[in-house]
């Protein structure tokens, strides 16, 4: 679908434009859908090549997500840079739907 790629791509420009290299199709990010990897200040995200077209936009939010939760929290434990007083509960899963 025509729409999908252009959204792709302009969420591909917005990654670049924030110092994320985006490699999409390349390979198959490490045996995942994606992989979002940070060493010291350079950022990568990995789209899988074995994705439908779908299938990567949606994963590549994803990554953009690990991104900037990295930004805000570098062990990716915790959410209160958004929930002060997020209840335990949600919180884990929360975590647990970011850090997997």
């Amino acid at each position: 679908m025509a729409g999908e790629g252009n959204r792709i791509i302009n969420l591909v420009k917005f990654a670049e434009s924030l110092g994320i290299i985006v490699n999409i199709g390349k390979n198959k990010a490490n045996g995942n859908k994606g992989f979002f990897k940070a060493i010291g200040s350079q950022y990568r995200i990995d789209i899988s090549k074995t994705l439908t077209e779908s299938e990567r936009l949606s994963v590549l939010i994803h990554e953009i997500t690990h991104y900037i939760h990295h930004k805000y929290d570098k062990s990716l434990k915790s959410l209160d840079f958004i929930f002060n007083n997020c209840a335990d509960d949600y919180e884990d899963e929360l975590i647990n739907l970011t850090i997997s």
